[in-house]
């Protein structure tokens, strides 16, 4: 026994026949079927004809009454593919014609094409969905995809539309080929494919889908590469005012750090990214008794490819606190919230920007001027 991939969609009715008699001509006889593969039993070269019968319900073979009838007639029933597709063969060197009239062969297409043709319509609309659904969460979440923080929702939507695709494309070209066989049913004689697959001949079709499924997991391979990677202090390409240098700003203040840790990641539209977390202990005396005070500084540093999208990156990442506009001469923006628990500093400069986020004691717009620093060196 062999198996075949059917090289045809399955309903190109008569280009599958075709296949299937010139199989029989290279010694492989039709057996059965597995999944989308045709079975084939080695044996010495024949001319078989075969007849493919369409059913418009789920059926595993055709009715007793339709094998008994076409037996009669020299055909044999063979097998059923996919429960919709009964094939019958014939070796007669001259086979009788089917006994199976045209019109009621037509009125089974005819029923096909309908449910076809819902299914196209049906699809259609998946995609319009899907892809309104996309684009919904793309506006929602614009700032998450920009810096590359939402590759889960939208690697899945990616997979469900691409497939979806796959699906729709597949049902309109079944449709199509339905079509035409409804079109042959006026011609005074059925005319053979001019197609005629072997089993070395591979679809343009095949390759497309392949690369469209390579397609759906490309940016699942992109966020395995563009995850965070830790670097040290000393290799931030910019300069920065410190936690320490906040705290230590005040001379009766001294300051401890228990962590530093800095990560650099990047994204098709904000390949620049860096964020630094330093935490730490500041101490100081109050009514002779030594305090201490956990503080906390938290840098994002963003640089997008197209400087348009500086400004609108920055609106989204202040979108929910309570800013007031603050001026800071060299910068396009500066934005401060100090009403949150962590005193927030929003700075825009030509498509760089700065966010400081830090809980602590110190006077964070004081040093305004020195954080402003970081967006005027040239791009890194």
């Amino acid at each position: 026994m062999e198996k075949r991939l059917i090289p045809v969609n399955m309903y190109d009715i008569t280009t599958m026949e075709q296949w299937f008699t010139q199989m029989g001509e290279e010694g492989l006889i039709l057996k059965s079927f597995s999944g989308r593969k045709a079975v084939f039993q080695d044996d010495y070269c024949q001319k078989i004809k075969y007849k493919i019968i369409p059913t418009v319900y789920d059926e595993d073979a055709p009715p007793r009454e339709m094998k008994e009838l076409f037996e009669d007639e020299g055909w044999h029933y063979v097998a059923t593919y996919q429960k919709l597709l009964f094939v019958f063969s014939n070796d007669s060197e001259y086979p009788k014609p089917i006994p199976f009239s045209r019109e009621e062969e037509r009125g089974i297409y005819e029923e096909l094409r309908r449910k076809k043709q819902r299914s196209v319509i049906f699809s259609m609309l998946a995609l319009l969905f899907l892809m309104g659904m996309q684009l919904f969460l793309l506006y929602l979440k614009w700032d998450d995809y920009a810096l590359g923080k939402t590759y889960d929702s939208g690697v899945v939507y990616i997979l469900v539309f691409l497939t979806n695709l796959i699906a729709a494309k597949r049902e309109y070209r079944s449709n199509i080929l339905i079509k035409r066989k409804l079109e042959s049913f006026d011609l005074s004689e059925e005319i053979d494919s001019p197609f005629m697959p072997t089993t070395k001949w591979f679809r343009v079709e095949f390759l497309l889908t392949g690369l469209m499924f390579v397609f759906m997991f490309a940016p699942l391979i992109s966020a395995m590469r563009n995850s965070t990677v830790a670097i040290a202090e000393k290799d931030i390409p910019f300069s920065y005012v410190s936690l320490e240098e906040l705290e230590t700003a005040d001379p009766n203040r001294e300051y401890y750090n228990d962590f530093t840790y800095v990560d650099t990641k990047t994204s098709v539209l904000v390949p620049v990214q860096y964020e630094l977390e330093q935490d730490g202990n500041a101490i100081y005396e109050s009514d002779g008794i030594r305090e201490r005070d956990e503080v906390h500084l938290s840098l994002s540093y963003y640089e997008t490819r197209y400087r348009f999208l500086g400004n609108q990156l920055l609106q989204r990442l202040m979108e929910y606190d309570d800013v007031i506009k603050i001026e800071q001469e060299g910068l396009d923006q500066a934005w401060l919230d100090e009403k949150s628990e962590y005193k927030k500093i929003f700075l825009l400069k030509d498509n760089r920007i700065l966010v400081i986020k830090y809980r602590g004691h110190a006077d964070i717009p004081s040093h305004l001027k020195d954080f402003s620093k970081t967006l005027q060196s040239p791009s890194i």
